[in-house]
């Protein structure tokens, strides 16, 4: 099952820090990021095997103001196309127990077993 996780946790690094698995208990430190998994089922079978997959990321900009996070997708955003993942969903989100403004998008891609993207 192909898992591009560590490789987006990377390029998102080169961006902002630090990137989360998952939502912090408490978040100290803006901006930040917090990037997941959200989907992985098998699209293609060849042969009886799994051939092609689909996997699908979500990744959250939590920072004080709407201008740093729609910079930081904006930038996010070539990154993950510059590897062959599509942009299918973005919306933006205000938290009033952080005071903190959220920028939620979801990324997908087809790729085959060894992880090369093919969409």
């Amino acid at each position: 099952m192909p898992d591009l996780l560590e490789q987006l946790r990377t390029l998102l690094l080169t961006l902002v820090s630090p990137v989360h698995a998952q939502h912090p208990a408490r978040f100290a430190i803006f901006p930040c990021a917090v990037l997941y998994e959200s989907g992985n089922t098998v699209h293609a079978r060849c042969d009886g095997h799994a051939h092609l997959h689909e996997i699908e990321y979500t990744l959250e900009f939590w920072a004080l103001s709407p201008a740093e996070t729609h910079a930081l997708s904006a930038r996010a955003d070539d990154l993950f196309s510059s590897l062959g993942l599509s942009r299918m969903y973005c919306t933006d989100l205000f938290d009033d127990a952080t005071s903190a403004h959220r920028r939620v998008l979801r990324y997908r891609a087809l790729c085959d077993t060894t992880g090369v993207l093919t969409q």
